[in-house]
């Protein structure tokens, strides 16, 4: 039987219920705080404990207008019971959790059998974690308790006072086999790393590097070129070696002086 279950049915031994009643009692005794009884999930235990024949409904109101309404106007509600089976299996399964001790984190204890598997650094990382944790949910059951009505049931302060406990006694349990685990494990090695001899074939040289091959030395600017300011066109100067050419040399000085000739010719 699921802890939502559980309560469902100690609700219905206090009275009958109908489903707007059931939120509200839930709400204001908390159980949300430690069940997972959402308001869409209520409905679906409801359903559940009704098929199993452990609680049993009757609906209330009538037909007004074409639709579900009781004379006030009320939508018709369904009124939720306890069935002498569901009081049985309640009364059997209340028994049976106060009666049985069980273990509370088992995966804890099956982590403590293979501490040999972690080193030094990761097994105290991992219990010092585990104690900052209980430490919170320490805390945050403090802040419940605090802000709790000064009137709740007995059942409940007994609810928190027993967590409240349990997560006590691990913390100081915890802080005591942390000093024992200290005291006895061995020291965690140090790690040397030693550096590899590369051969100078297999070794990466950047093009930085003064020693690497794809390195080559750069042509110095000539004297003749000057640097272009950004958004200018390049200038293109003739080279120093080959004298600029004249202009009788050019294709268009001797096309010039042909046709010069040849007209004065036909004069």
């Amino acid at each position: 039987m699921t802890d939502a279950e559980l309560a469902i049915l100690s609700l219905l031994a206090e009275g009958p219920y109908d489903d707007h009643e059931l939120h509200r009692l839930i709400e204001a005794r908390g159980l949300r705080r430690w069940t997972a009884i959402g308001n869409s999930s209520m409905y679906y235990v409801l359903e559940k404990l009704t098929r199993q024949g452990l609680i049993s409904h009757t609906k209330t109101g009538g037909k007004t207008g074409g639709k579900a309404a009781d004379a006030d106007g009320e939508p018709a509600r369904r009124v939720y019971s306890l069935t002498p089976a569901g009081t049985g299996v309640l009364q059997t399964a209340v028994a049976d959790l106060l009666g049985s001790a069980r273990s509370i984190d088992r995966s804890f204890e099956l982590g403590l059998a293979n501490l040999g598997v972690l080193r030094f650094s990761q097994i105290e990382a991992a219990l010092l974690s585990r104690q900052q944790d209980l430490a919170a949910q320490l805390a945050r059951l403090q802040e419940t308790v605090e802000a709790t009505p000064k009137d709740d049931s007995f059942e409940a302060k007994a609810l928190f006072s027993h967590r409240m406990a349990m997560i006590e006694a691990e913390i100081a349990w915890l802080g005591a086999f942390i000093e024992e685990w200290r005291a006895q494990a061995p020291a965690e090695p140090e790690i040397t790393l030693e550096t590899a001899i590369i051969p100078r074939s297999r070794q990466v040289i950047l093009p930085q590097d003064p020693d690497s091959i794809h390195k080559h030395a750069t042509r110095p600017l000539s004297p003749n070129r000057r640097q272009t300011r950004p958004g200018q066109r390049t200038a293109i100067l003739p080279r120093p070696d080959k004298p600029s050419p004249k202009p009788d040399d050019t294709p268009g000085g001797k096309s010039g002086n042909t046709s010069g000739g040849a007209s004065g010719g036909a004069s």
